[in-house]
């Protein structure tokens, strides 16, 4: 049986699709798998002993010892990394295995996003062209790419010249059998729910406007954050839902419509919930929301900011409940389709099959062959 070494990423959107894909690979049984999470925190006591030490680089310091642990640490045959940062930090010492790869962005990406997410690219210079071919190496010396949307994909591609062969777009998916549509939500106010950390870069402040704008008594919004708002009539902020919580499912079943006017967004899991959960989505056209969304067909895509669009959307739904249906069956069946959870770690699981396969297969032709007598 294969032994893969999984070296994660914690960040928020990376810590649901690390459970998401644990539980599955666990259930699927074809590997032998070890867990690395990468926290960035505590895995050094002389890292957090060295004075005046900035914040970031600290945590980048942390990182490099849990992600270089990981490598060194139990045998394996091939090593699964869930974004490029974690991979990078390990150094030559990776190139010694297989590895594959899957990422929501891109750096080039990340940099074109920069202002939104309070993140300083690297001016034009020698530091930045040496990053630059740093990236093209890691990302080329993979063994498979498994970005998740087709637009993280178009810039392996085009900005890292990435083989297209070796690319397969596997987005995350979450456990079907768990997050389901709930039963028909009564009342005559639309119920409306966003979800996100990080409230104005993923355009909370946006739908709170057009909420504003809506008839009176028409809508009541649910808002779950980590961001403190100030208190407002017919708005109820949950401030400590876990992923995959049932207090969150519960949330998404008793909705009419998700909203996710984000500014920027990678990939946007809760999306891919909202769909599962059977819910219209109206969500901006930017990063990987273009393949969950489908416009006309699961929910409305829109221009980030623009809040008469959204408020046109939302009185739309409001106004016509067999559409608000209609949306919602089309996008659990989306869901069913791209985003299960099991199929996809699946999908995951016969790429480091095949990665681990082809490392043995280049290891024995490594071996010198015996000389003849």
């Amino acid at each position: 049986m294969p032994r893969v070494t999984f070296v994660m990423e914690q960040h928020i959107g990376h810590q649901t699709y690390y459970q998401n894909v644990r539980r599955a690979v666990e259930s699927d049984g074809r590997i032998a798998a070890t867990w690395a999470p990468v926290t960035y925190t505590g895995a050094s006591r002389l890292v957090d002993r060295i004075p005046a030490l900035p914040r970031g680089l600290r945590g980048t310091l942390h990182g490099a010892v849990q992600a270089r642990a990981a490598i060194r640490g139990a045998p394996y045959d091939v090593a699964f990394f869930n974004t490029q940062v974690p991979a990078a930090l390990v150094g030559p010492r990776l190139r010694q295995r297989p590895y594959v790869l899957a990422t929501d962005i891109t750096p080039v990406q990340y940099d074109g996003m920069s202002h939104l997410y309070g993140h300083t690219p690297d001016r034009f210079g020698p530091l930045a062209a040496y990053k630059h071919r740093a990236n093209c190496a890691l990302f080329q010396s993979a063994t498979r790419l498994l970005p998740w949307s087709s637009w993280t994909a178009e810039s392996l591609i085009k900005d890292y010249g990435v083989m297209p062969e070796r690319v397969d777009v596997v987005p995350p998916g979450v456990d079907l059998q768990r997050w389901q549509p709930g039963a028909a939500v009564s009342g005559e106010r639309l119920r409306i729910l966003f979800v996100g950390g990080d409230l104005y870069r993923k355009g909370g402040d946006t739908l709170l406007k057009a909420f504003r704008a809506l008839p009176a008594e028409s809508a009541e919004l649910h808002i779950v954050t980590r961001t403190r708002i100030e208190p407002e009539t017919g708005v109820r902020v949950y401030y400590d839902l876990k992923p995959n919580s049932p207090e969150l499912m519960s949330l998404y079943q008793s909705s009419h419509v998700f909203a996710l006017p984000t500014a920027a967004e990678a990939f946007g899991i809760a999306a891919i919930e909202a769909g599962a959960s059977g819910l219209a989505t109206i969500a901006t056209a930017v990063g990987g929301l273009v393949d969950i969304v489908a416009d006309g067909e699961t929910g409305y895509l829109i221009p980030a900011g623009d809040v008469v669009a959204l408020r046109e959307r939302l009185v739309r739904l409001t106004d016509d409940e067999a559409l608000r249906m209609r949306l919602g069956r089309a996008a659990r069946a989306r869901a069913e389709q791209r985003f299960d959870a099991q199929r996809n770690a699946e999908r995951i699981v016969a790429h480091l099959l095949e990665a681990a396969a082809a490392g043995r297969q280049t290891s024995v032709s490594a071996q010198p062959t015996a000389s003849r007598r």
